[in-house]
């Protein structure tokens, strides 16, 4: 930039824009404002009255001054300004802000529709209930006495089988080898006074119970005449009966004290144990539980 002209002012566009003519939109160009590099320059050691010579204009300076052109310059594109940390904090707080509004307004929904729920069920239950329950009117019928009775036929038929309350202990025509009463010893060991009656049915008859009762007696080492033996009570029209059976076999009878039989219940075998001349069931009746008695006699009064 060249020396100042006295009572001028420098060229602030020309110091900005030294590569370009120097052209000031607001003042006019002077002569003194040279920045052009072709320019000649004053020497370094020139005195201050040839600095302040007037310089010889050779060419017009229309010609000398270059026209101000200037380049394209593409659109400024905007950009957000940087946010600081307290922008940050209240960015932050409108989101939440907005989240915990929606929030707000789903669980606001949710709860209106509760509520008209609530109020809807029980109106449509209400609307839809039963209609009271009427108590219906019984009908009376009123039948003249000259009306026949009806006849009922029954179709149906049925029988009830009851046993016998008494039976014989073997078939009822077995026959009898010895009554009851006196008699003449048969055996050593055998009695004169037959408290009872044998019957021959033969070897390995079954003998049965001849009413329902209790067992009260079974073989009992001091009384071995009678050998493999039970002893029965009953209670037949109102008294105490028992009934005993004498030399079965052994290992045919299996009853013990304390048994409930039933009349007509198999209890052994007929044998020959005890004191006996051969295969044959020694049977006694006990009027009272002691006191023997005819046991035909008896059996017949109480079959008929």
């Amino acid at each position: 930039m060249g020396p100042r002209r006295p009572g001028s002012r420098p060229c602030r566009e020309a110091i900005h824009l030294r590569s370009k003519s120097c052209v000031c939109p607001s003042v006019r160009p002077l002569p003194a404002c040279r920045s052009d590099p072709e320019e000649p320059r004053l020497p370094k050691h020139s005195s201050r009255a040839s600095v302040r010579a007037p310089h010889p204009i050779t060419e017009p300076i229309a010609a000398r001054v270059r026209p101000y052109v200037t380049e394209p310059v593409a659109p400024a594109t905007p950009s957000l300004p940087a946010l600081n940390g307290r922008s940050v904090r209240n960015l932050r707080h409108v989101r939440t802000v907005r989240l915990l509004r929606r929030n707000v307004a789903v669980v606001a929904a949710g709860f209106a529709a509760l509520l008209v729920g609530a109020v809807a069920v029980p109106a449509y239950a209400q609307a839809t209930a039963p209609p009271a329950y009427v108590a219906p009117v019984l009908q009376q019928f009123a039948a003249s006495e000259s009306l026949p009775s009806p006849v009922v036929e029954r179709t149906d038929s049925y029988s009830v089988t009851v046993p016998p309350p008494l039976q014989w202990p073997v078939g009822a025509g077995t026959p009898i080898s010895d009554g009851f009463g006196p008699r003449v010893s048969p055996c050593a060991g055998c009695s004169s006074l037959h408290e009872g009656v044998d019957f021959d049915p033969g070897y390995g008859a079954t003998v049965h119970a001849i009413a329902a009762g209790v067992v009260v007696e079974t073989n009992n080492p001091g009384y071995a005449a009678l050998g493999v033996h039970v002893a029965i009570e009953h209670v037949i029209d109102g008294q105490t009966i028992v009934s005993a059976y004498g030399h079965m076999q052994t290992g045919s009878m299996h009853l013990k004290v304390g048994d409930i039989v039933h009349v007509g219940e198999p209890i052994g075998l007929v044998g020959s144990t005890g004191a006996s001349t051969g295969a044959h069931l020694h049977f006694e009746i006990r009027q009272g539980g002691t006191t023997p008695v005819d046991p035909i006699a008896w059996m017949r009064a109480h079959l008929g």
